[in-house]
């Protein structure tokens, strides 16, 4: 490939695969090697007292000149370009969309040392930041621009615009299931009621399951490594969240099973605890709902404020598709982790700390959201404000000495080991 850009005849690509230049681990080449700009960053627009509109180039730095605004200064605009969406073309697949976004100072302001604006590109594998040149570069034989997006410029401090978060409370309430079985079956959960509605800072405990809808595609290179020519995708199938708080801790209120219409070639039962037919509204006999629904309330709770109890989020919410800010999730695979060695699983870190024997056969998410809150209240013992650290870190050392002694599985119920003396020697 020349540049990485000119693929040859017969060597179509799919994005998936790394030597495409739409994939995100390709190499962009530098901005002098970018061709086929022709969608300026910046455009002026004025309206003549003949009632013409003249549209022009505009230099992204540059402000609308004084002399101007001297006739009419309301005739006179500068739009931003703020987004594109550009539709990667494959033969094979039909192609997919990609998304390259400008992000604004606000969100970088929670960064260090970055205060300007910065494009990003969003694609089905990853973020990645971008030259701003990239949003604007296209090739019609692969890269075809499918939406342009400008936005005025100044408008929000302007006329102090106030966007509102559009989604209510009602998404909370109880809803009816898609599956027609579902209504014989017992539920397994109890929506919230008005007087129970989160606020900022309570705590919910949330887990996810998934399954696989399509499986990996690899090659076999000429030196013995295996290429990724297309990751395998996993899809959300079930969402449970339990109230953290009150005379309900621990009731769920939230456990959607997400309805799909795609081929599913892995249910992954035996960690995820969904059977074939639990997402088919047919014969489902779960609470089965749409991902849209289902996102709306995961939404609204993070609008709202609430801090996510849960182990291993950080992976959920990426395969899930949603940006939590970091203050709002309680992660309890970092709580009880010592740096640089091994993540610890849930069911081990139950047995040790509350002598619980969880996810025996397969896993059930309500289980595990419960559970989870239980470990961060143990955390919350066991390391109390004013709390000398050294105190906590013994105890984590006992985890990791137990859990190297039992290669980290949970013994037998026969067993004569037990974690009832892992604190023995502290005060606690």
């Amino acid at each position: 490939m020349k540049r990485g850009f000119d693929i040859p005849k017969g060597k179509e690509l799919s994005l998936g695969h790394p030597g495409h230049p739409g994939h995100p681990g390709h190499p962009y080449p530098s901005v002098e090697e970018l061709k086929n700009i022709w969608i300026p960053h910046a455009i002026k627009m004025r309206l003549s007292k003949s009632k013409e509109l003249d549209v022009c180039n505009w230099s992204e730095q540059e402000e609308v000149r004084a002399e101007e605004l001297l006739g009419d200064p309301d005739s006179v605009y500068v739009y931003d370009l703020m987004a594109t969406v550009v539709h990667i073309l494959d033969p094979r697949t039909g192609g997919s969309l990609v998304g390259h976004i400008k992000v604004g100072e606000t969100y970088h302001q929670r960064k260090e040392g970055v205060t300007h604006q910065q494009w990003y590109l969003f694609n089905d594998f990853l973020i990645e930041p971008v030259d701003k040149c990239e949003a604007v570069q296209f090739d019609i034989s692969w890269k075809v621009p499918a939406i342009l997006y400008y936005a005025r410029r100044n408008l929000n401090a302007k006329y102090n615009l106030v966007i509102k978060n559009p989604i209510e409370a009602s998404v909370l309430l109880a809803e009816a299931s898609l599956a027609r079985k579902q209504r014989k079956c017992h539920a397994t959960f109890i929506p919230l009621l008005l007087s129970e509605m989160p606020q900022a800072g309570d705590l919910v405990g949330l887990d996810a399951e998934f399954v696989t809808l399509n499986e990996e595609e690899a090659e076999l290179r000429s030196d013995g490594t295996k290429s990724t020519i297309k990751p395998s995708q996993m899809s959300v199938a079930r969402i449970t969240c339990v109230r953290g708080q009150g005379p309900n801790e621990g009731v769920p209120f939230i456990d959607d099973y997400i309805s799909t219409q795609e081929q599913v070639v892995d249910y992954l039962t035996q960690y995820s605890g969904i059977k074939p037919g639990d997402l088919d509204a047919k014969i489902s006999s779960k609470h089965l709902t749409t991902l849209k629904s289902t996102y709306l309330k995961l939404r609204f709770l993070i609008d709202v404020g609430v801090k996510f109890v849960g182990h291993g989020l950080q992976k959920d919410f990426r395969v899930i598709n949603l940006m939590v800010p970091k203050d709002q999730v309680i992660d309890t695979v970092y709580l009880f982790h010592i740096p640089r060695k091994r993540m610890i699983s849930l069911r081990f870190l139950a047995w040790y700390f509350l002598d619980l024997k969880i996810q025996g056969e397969t896993h059930d998410s309500i289980e595990d959201a419960r559970t989870a809150l239980q470990l961060y209240r143990k955390y919350l013992e066991l390391s109390p404000p004013g709390a000398e650290p050294e105190d906590f870190r013994k105890v984590l050392k006992g985890l990791y000495e137990k859990g190297r002694k039992l290669d980290w599985k949970v013994p037998e119920p026969d067993s004569q080991s037990s974690p009832k003396r892992k604190w023995s020697g502290l005060s606690l």
